[in-house]
């Protein structure tokens, strides 16, 4: 049986030039489902959080970048994928 996932990562170019320790990026994900309009659902709301934002370019124009996916696996074909993500961040 086919699962999704979606995966997003937010970041923020002003915040570069400021001195940190770590990343400036923050990661979401999706609920694992079995329904893609689902998963395609959430990360269209997730989108529009962020109105001022380049999404999926390396442009750093904007006030966020935000660079997402959705990953489609097979449970019965796929080693530890589900546990993989759960536990990705």
């Amino acid at each position: 049986m086919l699962k999704y996932v979606a995966l997003m990562k937010v970041d923020r170019p002003a915040l570069w030039s400021k001195w940190h320790t770590g990343s400036t990026a923050q990661y979401y994900k999706s609920e694992i489902e079995t329904d893609k309009e689902k998963v395609e659902k959430w990360l269209k709301e997730e989108l529009e959080k962020y109105p001022n934002a380049r999404v999926n370019e390396n442009i750093s124009d904007r006030e966020y970048l935000i660079w997402n996916t959705i990953i489609a696996f097979d449970e019965n074909e796929s080693e530890n994928v589900e546990a993989f993500i759960k536990n990705l961040f």
